[in-house]
């Protein structure tokens, strides 16, 4: 482990993780997506339609930000438009079969670092660590 990591506090400690994980996860993966489009994507799989605008507020980045990351989705087909009945202003986009299979592929490759994260430090200490991560204190 990087030396510095010994004397961070619990924010940047978290950060971290969270950057090292999400690189991790991206390496392991065969589709080229970075950061954003993989988010976009988890949470059309979460939701199944959104709107451009809900993804923006979703996420947290700019609708700008959000529509050129979509753009690019779209163009490599991983989202498509779709047609929602009484809504003809707002633009909502869903899963191909190629994003949904990207999605299951992340989600493989997620179970499998946990497991791996268990071998390591043992089930109760995951499950601790899990049950932290969800309380509210934040």
């Amino acid at each position: 482990m990087k030396e510095y990591i010994q004397n961070l506090n619990l924010i940047d400690l978290i950060s971290e993780k969270h950057k090292a994980l999400r690189e991790e996860v991206n390496g392991r993966s065969s589709y080229p997506l970075n950061k954003t489009e993989t988010h976009i994507l988890a949470m059309l799989d979460l939701h199944t339609v959104l709107s451009i605008s809900e993804v923006s507020r979703l996420i947290h980045i700019s609708r700008q930000g959000a529509q050129k990351c979509i753009n690019g989705l779209l163009a490599e087909e991983y989202v498509k438009i779709a047609q929602v009945v009484g809504n003809a202003r707002d633009k909502h986009i869903t899963l191909t079969g190629k994003g949904s299979e990207a999605c299951r592929s992340m989600l493989e490759i997620k179970v499998e670092m946990e497991r791996q994260i268990i071998d390591r430090l043992g089930q109760e200490q995951v499950e601790l660590l899990k049950k932290l991560l969800t309380e509210e204190w934040l």
